[in-house]
């Protein structure tokens, strides 16, 4: 008789937790916050995208306002391309590609 106590209970403890999630707003159903005030932008059109233009977001440190490009190297290419072949020909590993 216990076992078929202990079956029921926990069957209806199954159907029970079932009913409570169904209860439960699905996804994007939820309370979204919806009682902030909302307010409608003055600007034009022409108004934001010049203030875009004046003010560009930074997405990260490697857009062109956040380099400082004065720092310019007096070394050719040339002579670096040369410097290479030298470390190279003394026995200088370049660490390239997956062994890198």
């Amino acid at each position: 008789m216990q076992v078929k106590t202990i079956a029921l209970a926990s069957l209806f403890s199954v159907v029970l937790a079932g009913n409570a999630f169904a209860a439960q707003p699905a996804s994007g159903e939820g309370p979204l916050f919806l009682n902030e005030a909302q307010a409608v932008s003055t600007l034009t059109r022409e108004a934001v995208r010049q203030q875009a233009i004046a003010t560009p977001p930074a997405t990260d440190g490697y857009n062109a306002f956040a380099i400082d490009t004065s720092a310019h190297s007096d070394v050719t290419r040339a002579a670096v391309r040369q410097s290479t072949r030298e470390a190279i020909a003394h026995g200088f590993h370049v660490k390239s590609g997956e062994s890198a």
